[in-house]
């Protein structure tokens, strides 16, 4: 399988996704946006499209706090009173909610509808849109319902990124580093030597990013291997982000939370499989200049432990999967730390404020 070939995205891609919508004309094509695509998106898409003058567009809400089955059940609902079939086309245009619950409201319609993705954030664009992992929140805890379902193609046109806040960017940024450490280390160095993420925006280093995954995913599309290397940063990062979605009320993004994974599971790569140091404290003064520290209280690591007992990887709860790196370009999945190295990453980045590993 090489679903790499359906990604498109400049001139060619705006080409191709005329033609895709001409294909489904007849059978109904349904456009589904948040509240900020809506007003800032939608209109350079219709622009560009003339033949999605008469589409219906059906509007969830951007905060994560909806990606729920609810909003999905919302979106079923609409498709079913606009009379869309098995054979019409819904497109998901906007961020990780709307790929997320779009892919799996289409995935499950009429036990399944074809969807593309237009993804218009940073995150979406380096990670949500690309795939084919669809589903939603349950409880808080991130994406304990979901499927997966290759869209029939994703679209990458890096202007809708000049609709974003800083804050967004950054977000889809802590992917990119992601990428780049599981990856190379060539690819995490020519992050670092940009000095300023604003300078890896640009379509050529987010194709670079979107071809780590990809390559990744044409060899295990279900993740019952190499796959699993994509979730490094990820079960201590997903942790934060739902503890952050139940006590804050201002939430961590899902990229700043997996920054602060990053940094954790780093120093526990460092702990048990002797990562370069040196590698670590670069990311370290790297995360601690770009994002705002996030308060972890000590009370809150058990809460925070059984958050990741509840992660997708774990065969059971008593036993936390983690994926790893031995060192930049070397992932390593099926990994199980004890629970005291757990803690001990967790305090590492609680003294980050105080100067250790921050030059």
């Amino acid at each position: 399988m090489d679903i790499a070939n359906s990604i498109y995205s400049g001139s060619e891609g705006w080409t191709q996704l005329e033609e895709v919508i001409r294909e489904y004309s007849k059978s109904g094509v349904y456009i589904l946006v948040d509240e900020n695509t809506k007003r800032f998106c939608l209109p350079v898409l219709r622009n560009k499209c003339e033949g999605l003058g008469e589409s219906l567009v059906i509007e969830v809400h951007s905060s994560e706090s909806n990606k729920t089955i609810s909003t999905v059940e919302k979106i079923w609902l609409e498709l079913v009173s606009a009379g869309a079939t098995r054979k019409s086309l819904l497109i998901c245009l906007g961020g990780g909610v709307v790929s997320d619950t779009g892919g799996f409201a289409a995935a499950t319609f009429k036990r399944g509808m074809d969807f593309i993705h237009i993804p218009t954030t940073l995150l979406a664009m380096v990670d949500a849109a690309l795939g084919g992992k669809t589903g939603v929140n349950l409880n808080s805890i991130k994406n304990q319902v979901g499927v997966f379902a290759l869209p029939e193609a994703v679209f990458i046109f890096t202007e809708f990124l000049d609709t974003l806040p800083a804050r967004q960017k950054l977000s889809g940024y802590a992917e990119m580093l992601k990428h780049a450490m599981i990856d190379s280390k060539i690819h995490f160095e020519q992050l670092l030597a940009a000095a300023s993420p604003e300078k890896v925006f640009d379509e050529f280093h987010i194709l670079e990013s979107v071809a780590v995954k990809m390559k990744i995913i044409n060899e295990d599309f279900t993740e019952t291997g190499l796959r699993k290397a994509l979730n490094f940063g990820h079960t201590i990062g997903h942790a934060i982000e739902s503890y952050s979605q139940k006590y804050d009320t201002d939430p961590l993004l899902h990229g700043e939370a997996i920054a602060i994974g990053l940094l954790c599971e780093s120093f526990i790569s460092l702990r048990i499989f002797g990562m370069d140091e040196n590698d670590l404290k670069k990311l370290a003064s790297l995360i601690s200049s770009l994002y705002p520290h996030y308060r972890i209280n000590p009370a809150t690591v058990d809460e925070l432990l059984a958050l990741m007992s509840h992660d997708k990887k774990n065969a059971n709860s008593s036993e936390l999967n983690f994926s790893l790196i031995r060192n930049l370009g070397e992932p390593v999945y099926d990994c199980f730390p004890d629970e005291k190295l757990i803690r001990e990453s967790l305090h590492f980045y609680m003294n980050l404020p105080a100067g250790f590993y921050v030059s």
